[in-house]
């Protein structure tokens, strides 16, 4: 199996509990022996004759961001209790250039950074990203929506759950350039069999400037028997500032290659609907993405055409080169 099928389908997949179907339990299972394939090694399990300097540079930094969390926590954790041993840090960075005609100097880094609290049972993490949007965002740089441009800031939150498998989640922190906001999710995965699935959620936020938000989105994925996956994305942004809806349409298939490396082809669109119900943008590529070297360290290179509205659709040659390092137990 492709090591990037639980990256690319992880997204779908929400812990079994009791009352999940056979066939989602198989489907859970399968993924979870993928998983095993692309989390990174814990530190002591490279031995040290082998290790370079960049694996104990990956060790260190796993270490030590543990290290931060441990601390953290144990400001929440109740006299005689050392729950917040137990604290761990997990995430990832990746960095990118994604040179294009008309634009050549396009740079791309985004992160990732998720802290465990178990002296708060496990109930409360602790988010670090990019921008306030926690989930994978494959988009080339270039298409980000520039109206949303302050969602691309640093962003901190503490995010609460009911237990760790809920589905429904509350954050409170700070982003889109030092706004306070509130935001309440809910979000689960359905299976239609052990080929179908759909992953489906909606939320609602408040940020201090940009005042009230919604988005709501539905992923449709199929996987066949010799691991190709076709995936089928839907989302819809309202944005109180200038009351209208922003829509994004993308359709993708992974075709694994090897045991380390996979092709995802992709079409992505979008647009709005004032004024008037119109195409904003729309891009094709094909990704490349590989791990030769190490489970957490990846290589991706995309060419893509890119039309955009501003540009009076004229076509865009690129191709985006990233490399991607994980630490920690990575599972956000």
């Amino acid at each position: 199996m492709s090591c990037l099928i639980l990256l690319f389908c992880s997204s779908l997949v929400v812990e079994d509990t009791s009352n999940r179907t056979m066939s989602h339990h198989r489907e859970a299972d399968a993924e979870l022996k993928t998983d095993e394939i692309v989390r990174p090694f814990p530190p002591d399990t490279v031995e040290n004759k082998d290790a370079s300097w960049f694996d104990r540079w990956q060790q260190s930094l796993t270490q030590s961001m543990d290290n931060t969390a441990r601390q953290l926590d144990s400001f929440f954790a109740v006299e005689g209790s050392d729950a917040y041993k137990d604290a761990r840090a997990e995430g990832r960075v990746r960095l990118g250039w994604e040179p294009r005609t008309r634009d050549m100097s396009e740079l791309d880094l985004k992160f990732r950074i998720r802290v465990k609290l178990p002296a708060l049972k496990d109930r409360v993490d602790l988010l670090l990203s990019d921008d306030d949007d926690y989930d994978e965002d494959d988009t080339i740089n270039a298409v980000r929506d520039q109206s949303l441009s302050s969602r691309e800031s640093t962003t901190i939150a503490l995010r609460f759950k009911k237990s760790d498998d809920s589905s429904l989640s509350h954050r409170i922190g700070t982003g889109r350039r030092g706004q306070i906001y509130l935001k309440s999710r809910y979000r689960d995965t359905y299976s239609f069999n052990q080929n179908w699935s759909m992953l489906y959620d909606a939320e609602a936020y408040y940020y201090t400037r940009d005042e009230f938000g919604a988005e709501v989105g539905a992923s449709f994925q199929h996987v066949n028997e010799t691991d190709h996956v076709f995936r089928f994305n839907n989302r819809y942004y309202y944005r109180d500032l200038s009351e209208d809806w922003m829509w994004r349409h993308e359709l993708q298939f992974l075709q694994p290659l090897t045991n380390d490396s996979a092709v995802i082809y992709n079409l992505f669109t979008e647009g709005f609907t004032k004024p008037g119900n119109r195409l904003d943008q729309y891009y094709v590529s094909a990704r490349y993405r590989t791990n030769p070297h190490r489970e957490w360290l990846f290589y991706e290179v995309e060419p893509f055409v890119l039309w955009l509205r501003e540009e009076d659709f004229k076509p865009s040659y690129g191709v985006a080169l990233r490399i991607e390092v994980y630490y920690g137990k990575y599972h956000l």
